[in-house]
């Protein structure tokens, strides 16, 4: 027994000095998650606290009961997450990185053993999100720094409720919890694009369901959540196009196009579809006013989110009306294999 021990011991030895930074960074990233729910409370309490708004209390309310809507009207098997409480205190916790060639919209990919393949890497820690950012732009790559409003651990820890979470409207909200649970019922490793494709999904068809029943099809909440909708889709469906406008674009370079002519051509365009957000019909246009104003800052790797999120939604939406617009009954029967091999 002696002997194998100390081979097993000699063994993870050696993992852990081939594969160093991979082992260095699951480590941090577990201690975060730890660390997360080490501090979470539970709802109960939360809700008996004296001090927390009563907005906020009706919010994290309403997550109980959007959690039960989407157990028994979508048949997601049920689960713990979101039964406790996080504060952010009005910061980041999660930092994703994200990162394409200067030319080309193929992304990068990071690998994880057991987790697969995915296109995105989270931190907890900004000083290690910020070190990945330069790593990759030392290979000449396009690189995008965003946050995370929530995530899922697709059940292997109990995911809490954040503070930030709460300042989202009804529909919002809704729609995140939904998304995130979405993952849980449904997992294709190494597929980010299926993955958030169906996430995204469910989550808007599943709000809208939800706010519908909970509110009524004619209450302020739904006609806002329409209409945040309405922009939304406007904007992410502009962006979307845009990814394959430069995706064409970079194909059409060859070995006599210039850096130069590259560069420029690459920026004019990128000026063309962030400009043509002042030309859409959206009914909020400020929410997108930051956008236009950081036009400079966004590359190939912020495009790439789009398709993550958007490029399966016109054939979901076909499929889903094969079942008469049954949400759950699509989710029961529906073979996924269709997408997720594309």
């Amino acid at each position: 027994m002696k002997k194998i021990a100390l081979g097993i011991l000699v063994l993870l030895l050696i993992i852990c000095i081939w594969q160093y930074a991979l082992v260095h960074y699951a480590l941090i990233q577990l201690a975060g998650q730890l660390s997360l729910i080490y501090h979470t409370q539970p709802i109960e309490e939360v809700i008996n606290d004296k001090n927390i708004p009563k907005e906020k209390k009706e919010k994290l309310l309403l997550i109980a009961d959007i959690k039960q809507f989407a157990f028994n009207q979508l048949g997601f098997n049920s689960n713990e997450n979101y039964t406790t409480f996080y504060d952010q205190h009005n910061q980041p916790l999660m930092y994703v990185v994200s990162a394409c060639p200067k030319y080309s919209m193929q992304e990068y990919e990071w690998q994880f053993p057991i987790a697969g393949t995915f296109t995105y890497k989270g931190f907890f820690r900004r000083d290690m999100a910020d070190e990945e950012v330069e790593e990759r732009k030392k290979e000449g790559l396009d690189v995008y720094l965003g946050t995370a409003s929530g995530w899922s651990t697709l059940g292997w820890l109990k995911d809490p409720v954040l503070s930030g979470m709460l300042n989202k409207s009804k529909g919002e909200l809704s729609e995140l919890i939904i998304h995130e649970l979405t993952h849980s019922f449904k997992y294709d490793k190494n597929n980010v694009t299926f993955n958030e494709n169906l996430a995204t999904f469910v989550g808007q068809k599943g709000a809208l369901n939800f706010i519908s029943k909970h509110y009524g099809p004619t209450s302020s909440e739904m006609k806002e959540y329409e209409a945040l909708l309405q922009d939304n889709q406007l904007f992410d469906e502009r962006m979307t196009r845009g990814y394959y406008e430069l995706d064409s674009l970079y194909k059409s370079f060859n070995d006599s196009t210039s850096e130069v002519d590259k560069s420029r051509l690459k920026q004019a365009l990128i000026d063309e579809i962030i400009g043509s957000i002042n030309q859409l019909n959206l009914r909020d246009k400020n929410r997108y006013n930051l956008i236009v104003e950081r036009k400079n800052k966004i590359n190939n790797a912020w495009f790439a989110s789009f398709k993550r999120y958007n490029t399966l939604q016109i054939e979901l939406v076909r499929s889903l009306n094969l079942t008469g617009g049954d949400l759950r009954k699509w989710l029961k029967t529906t073979d996924f294999s269709q997408f997720s091999n594309e």
